[in-house]
């Protein structure tokens, strides 16, 4: 995962799932544009090897505790990536990556009731449907341990 810089802001916003996927996940634009209303919020550009191949969007689950642990936001392969493993991958890039820079114990993250596919994902990944909603999405959480912050990204 790499931060979004001049050089691959144009290349993230172009990304795009299948169109049959587009009701699960909001365009990377507007996860780049929400990091402005919410300066908290961290976008990174995910990458295999130096080919660029997704999104993701993190935000602490509560600013003023953030203890509290991290949610994923968003987190999306395009479609002419997809199938590869690579979604599988990207998640477990992002939470190592929650947890060595924030330190947290748990990640947290919400997907669409209605895609399947990606439930099944977060499923085999650890994560836990907790019966919540959020947005009308179901709330699902991993517990993690956390390496200590680095400063890397």
């Amino acid at each position: 995962m790499r931060p979004i810089t001049a050089e691959n802001f144009r290349a993230v916003i172009k990304l795009e799932v299948r169109p049959e996927q587009s009701g699960f996940v909001a365009p990377n634009v507007l996860g780049i544009a929400e990091t402005h209303i919410y300066p908290e919020a961290e976008p990174r550009a995910v990458y295999a090897g130096d080919e660029l191949v997704g999104f993701v969007l993190f935000h602490p689950i509560d600013k003023d505790k953030p203890a509290e642990g991290h949610c994923i936001v968003r987190l999306m392969i395009a479609h002419e990536f997809q199938g590869r493993g690579l979604g599988r991958q990207a998640l477990e890039a992002a939470v190592d990556w929650i947890a060595r820079e924030h330190a947290v114990d748990r990640v947290r993250l919400s997907v669409v009731a209605s895609n399947e596919k990606a439930r099944g994902l977060y499923r085999s990944a650890g994560f836990v449907e907790t019966g919540e909603l959020d947005d009308g999405e179901l709330v699902m959480v991993r517990s993690v341990r956390h390496q200590g912050v680095s400063g890397g990204s």
